[in-house]
């Protein structure tokens, strides 16, 4: 079985990123207007904390989205480094292997979903009672926090079925799942704000949204032919354990960049929940997450195409791989470009006609923190097609540079007077001294290519492919 990618494939990865959009300018706007500036903190610092615990997974969800891609691209055997070049030569897919990678998923994120219960319902509660100065600040904060944590633990139990689908190569089926749980959630979230629950209204549809995703993605990839391929298979647990030692040599690695990644993007909220008060947040949070969205749509190529990119790793077509990732980073680069302009001169005039409680910092820091993230999800990208090869160098470099911007952004909170701006500066000068230039290069040097012809490469094949759509 070849994974390929169609063009329903792309038009869905579109509209699930665009319908994400749009949700978010449809709740938005409600949670800005409806909700108390407080009450819109403690939402930024939930999903601070929330994003912390998810470290949990500790790089599984990669490692088994890429390992799944490796079993239906023909892989008869996975390995801890490297992985089983076919050069093109197409092999049936390896039920058994594929049974046993499911059976281990499931197995696994059953264990970090209790884990990420306990941690969220302990330390997770002490601190949100710090921010919110006793549960004060926040009408049923007490409440709310464990709505949301519940939600989490429902979110992360069901993370694997993303990489079954994905890991097939069936991108439209994920896109969907997606968008009818998104629906679900702003269908909710919409009566409960309106109906004056208030905060709790979002966490409840947090809570309910992940069941439907979950009940379409099941059936997506378990069809009736599946099933009948797989259930053959008593799957023993010595085979589980073995191919557990696998996946957990990349991941374990996976696991720490992924905790320099939090630290590089989300720590500075943390902080900021005990050093700023909860409007400051409010407004930090706010530019974090448009921010994001961009991000989110400016590389949804990038994401549809990986399932591909990986398969072309293994059959080892070095110039398709070359040209698609190429592709994919200049419709980023673009797409980012115009994000950027819209949150600069037209997104702040909205806040206020929409008369936010929450506002965006000046044009100075957001601009700035633009600058940095475009930067950062750059390096982000090239280093992904590193990790296709099922490699990851970058293991300590990703957990030091998030200790030295954590430290950083400590001694600028504690230090200084510089607030958001102080937290933007040192992300930005700790990637710049690394991160930023040197995965690129490595990955460009493997194509045979320096950056600046790779984004030639990249203009030219946005150029082409977009005429040729037309």
């Amino acid at each position: 079985m070849n994974i390929t990618l169609s063009k329903k494939d792309v038009v869905w990865g579109y509209f699930a990123q665009f319908f994400s959009m749009a949700s978010g300018i449809l709740v938005l706007p409600l949670i800005l207007r409806l909700l108390t500036p407080e009450e819109i903190g403690m939402n930024y610092l939930m999903l601070t904390v929330g994003s912390m615990v998810s470290l949990f997974d500790f790089g599984f969800a990669p490692q088994f989205g890429r390992n799944i891609s490796y079993i239906f691209s023909g892989a008869q055997v996975l390995l801890k480094e490297g992985i089983e070049l076919n050069d093109g030569e197409k092999k049936d897919v390896n039920y058994r292997l594929l049974a046993t990678m499911i059976k281990t998923a499931k197995y696994i994120y059953q264990i970090l979903s209790f884990i990420v219960l306990f941690v969220m319902l302990t330390f997770g509660t002490l601190y949100i009672y710090k921010v919110t100065n006793g549960f004060s600040n926040v009408h049923n904060s007490l409440i709310i926090w464990t709505v949301y944590s519940v939600s989490t633990f429902f979110n992360v139990y069901y993370t694997y079925y993303t990489s079954l689908l994905s890991g097939q190569g069936k991108i439209m089926e994920t896109k969907k799942a997606m968008v009818y749980s998104k629906i679900t959630y702003i269908v909710l979230v919409l009566v409960l704000l309106l109906s004056g629950v208030g905060l709790l209204g979002v966490c409840i549809a947090n809570l309910i949204a992940p069941f439907v995703s979950r009940y379409l993605s099941h059936n997506y990839f378990f069809t009736k032919e599946l099933k009948n391929k797989i259930e053959i298979f008593s799957i023993s647990k010595k085979e589980e354990l073995e191919l557990f030692s696998i996946i957990w040599h990349n991941s374990k690695k996976l696991g720490v960049v992924f905790i320099g990644s939090y630290a590089i993007s989300k720590f500075g909220m943390f902080l900021a929940g005990l050093y700023l008060t909860l409007s400051e947040v409010s407004s930090y949070g706010l530019m974090m997450q448009l921010v994001g969205i961009i991000l989110g749509i400016s590389g949804t190529l990038f994401v549809i195409l990986e399932p591909k990119l990986s398969a072309l790793k293994v059959t080892n077509h070095k110039l398709e791989l070359l040209r698609s990732f190429s592709f994919s980073l200049g419709v980023l680069y673009l797409l980012f470009i115009l994000g950027a302009i819209c949150l600069l001169f037209i997104v702040p005039p909205l806040l206020i006609i929409m008369k936010s409680n929450a506002f965006l910092p000046s044009f100075g820091i957001v601009l700035l923190y633009l600058i940095v993230m475009l930067l950062e999800a750059n390096h982000t990208f090239f280093s992904t097609i590193i990790v296709i090869g099922n490699s990851v160098p970058f293991m300590w470099v990703a957990l030091i540079s998030g200790v030295l911007i954590a430290f950083g952004s400590y001694l600028s909170l504690s230090f200084t007077s510089l607030g958001l701006l102080g937290l933007i500066i040192v992300q930005g000068i700790v990637q710049l001294a690394y991160n930023n230039w040197k995965w690129p290069y490595v990955v460009c040097k493997e194509f045979g290519v320096n950056f600046f012809h790779f984004i030639y490469l990249s203009i030219i094949e946005v150029f082409n492919r977009f005429f040729k759509l037309i």
